[in-house]
């Protein structure tokens, strides 16, 4: 019984991206099997494609990266080591460890956090945090509902970023960057409580 292969219009595969669905559908009456094309899809005149959801993640524009996708764009880790884990987590924030892979643009954003079983209203900062001197790229999000927990070097650690906040700027005291976070969290708690309001 041939087997069907299902690629939309623009699938592309092979070195250089050089095959294409005439090539593919060559491949399928040689080998046994169909292929049937889609068309593009489109959400309000924007094309649902991961091309399309890496440029908007690059803008940070995760809002609408989470519209194409019909839910928000995560991120999976683990806690920094060093900073974020212990044998109690006493503080309420948590740095990602090293993280190779795709990431909105640097900014402050809106969040939940899931660390290992519980979810968490958070803020996070995607960049080198500029205040603190020499840049140093980390991911770092501010638990609004905190409360102490057991952490590991293991424990998982999934960020979902709903809202962008503002650019990540330098600035010129930590206590002006205190003053600026208290801003962001209450952006993010009011936020969240019109979340609750209109479920």
């Amino acid at each position: 019984m041939p087997v069907k292969s299902t690629k939309v219009y623009n699938f592309h595969f092979g070195h250089k991206a050089a095959g294409d669905v005439n090539v593919l559908s060559e491949f399928g009456r040689e080998m046994g099997f169909t292929v049937k094309i889609f068309e593009e899809m489109t959400l309000r005149g924007e094309s649902v494609s991961s091309s399309q959801i890496r440029k908007l993640l690059a803008a940070g524009r995760v809002s609408r990266a989470r519209h194409l996708l019909g839910r928000p764009f995560p991120i999976l880790c683990t806690p920094g080591r060093g900073r974020g884990y212990g044998s109690k987590y006493t503080v309420p924030t948590i740095n990602l460890s090293r993280y190779e892979e795709l990431v909105p643009r640097d900014g402050v954003y809106i969040t939940r956090t899931r660390v290992g079983e519980e979810c968490f209203d958070s803020v996070t900062n995607v960049g080198n945090r500029p205040t603190f001197g020499a840049e140093s790229f980390a991911i770092e999000s501010h638990l609004l509902n905190f409360h102490p927990m057991d952490l590991s070097a293991d424990t998982e650690v999934e960020v979902f970023f709903l809202r962008r906040v503002r650019e990540e700027i330098k600035f010129p005291s930590v206590e002006a960057l205190r003053e600026q976070i208290a801003k962001d969290v209450k952006r993010a708690r009011r936020y969240f409580h019109l979340m609750s309001r209109a479920q």
